[in-house]
């Protein structure tokens, strides 16, 4: 076996540490922007399963509001919303899921936009 360098260690072992090392030092970028665009993704990967995540329609599963349903609902503001979506342990068991908070404030930009025009925002 070719060894490093240094006797001991593999040869490939120093460019892999070195990588490592290297990939341990970057640091994490901020979690993008909030947009309706990312939540219209999360919400047909996470929630389309059950709940109707668009115009019109029931939903797949008869005990999950529309979203519609769910920003309608008297006194739902966005921050409502955001409040119960961050806090998982509200959700039905079905809901195995958490999001994470940027995941939250896009799917709340993006629900937000499904509320009918009969019912406008609370203080607005």
């Amino acid at each position: 076996m070719k060894t490093s360098r240094f006797g001991y260690l593999p040869a490939w072992a120093a460019p892999s540490g070195l990588l490592l090392a290297l990939a341990a030092c970057s640091t994490v970028g901020e979690p993008p922007e909030a947009s309706a665009s990312m939540g219209l993704i999360i919400a047909r990967d996470k929630c389309g399963g059950c709940h109707q995540t668009g115009g019109g329609g029931e939903s797949t599963n008869e005990r999950a509001p529309t979203f519609a349903e769910i920003v309608d609902r008297p006194g739902m503001t966005p921050e409502a919303l955001g409040a119960f979506l961050r806090d998982s342990h509200n959700y039905p068991i079905e809901m195995g899921f958490r999001l994470e908070p940027h995941e939250v404030d896009s799917l709340v930009a993006y629900m937000i936009r499904w509320r009918s025009e009969h019912s406008p925002l609370p203080n607005s």
